[in-house]
């Protein structure tokens, strides 16, 4: 009862305060805490989810997998707090962002490693396009995005208002990839355990050995 008063307090001696009261209140209203095997889950229209979900770093989740295909020199665009390893982060700057890569040539780089980044671009396209220029020939994409099956994470949400875009699929992704001359390596059609997927395309890369599988052979969920 106390922080409620101190919030409303403040929100009504400095106007600027207001809106942040207003999203504080609608997620109180709209998101539950509870408590589900001694875990805190929050829930949201009808589906829990785990706290971890909602405290960032969820490149941890995709790392292992990752680091299968990004190996060499590479870059990690929307890195925050959590940068892939041996990766240079790229921020959110006015020199240099996820549209802006002027400090790396053009065919430079042995892999684009970004994390929960892209629903974030309104311009998406324009940057997937930027990313793939800058790496050699054979150089890997590597993506990793939430499932649209996600509420919390979907645009106009409590947890995210109007902080994401679009909502990314395989789908759409693999076949704008593949419009842009990559080859999709491997994919996730469902969500892990993170309500999250991944795409691995290589760019350009060599001939394989053997015949080239189906799009659907090569999903994994």
């Amino acid at each position: 009862m106390r922080g409620l008063l101190r919030k409303t307090a403040k929100a009504i001696r400095n106007p600027n305060e207001a809106i942040y009261y207003i999203r504080w209140r609608l997620r109180r209203f709209l998101v539950r805490r509870v408590v589900i095997n001694g875990e805190i889950h929050f829930r949201y229209k009808g589906q829990s989810y785990p706290e971890s979900l909602l405290l960032g770093n969820r490149m941890r989740d995709i790392l292992p997998k990752a680091q299968e295909f990004c190996r060499g020199k590479g870059i990690d665009v929307g890195a925050g707090r959590w940068v892939f390893p041996n990766a240079i982060p790229i921020e959110n700057e006015a020199y240099q962002n996820a549209y802006q890569l002027e400090a790396f040539p053009d065919g430079s780089l042995d892999f684009v490693f970004s994390s929960h980044c892209l629903e974030h671009l309104d311009r998406w396209q324009e940057a997937l396009r930027l990313w793939i220029r800058k790496l050699k020939q054979g150089g890997i994409l590597f993506l990793y995005l939430p499932h649209e099956t996600m509420a919390l994470w979907r645009r106009g949400s409590p947890l995210v208002s109007s902080a994401h875009k679009w909502v990314p699929t395989w789908q759409v992704l693999n076949l704008f990839l593949e419009q842009c001359g990559m080859e999709i390596l491997e994919y996730n059609s469902g969500r892990d355990g993170a309500w999250s997927f991944h795409i691995a395309a290589r760019k350009n890369g060599p001939i394989p050995k053997t015949r080239p599988q189906s799009l659907a052979s090569r999903c994994r969920v």
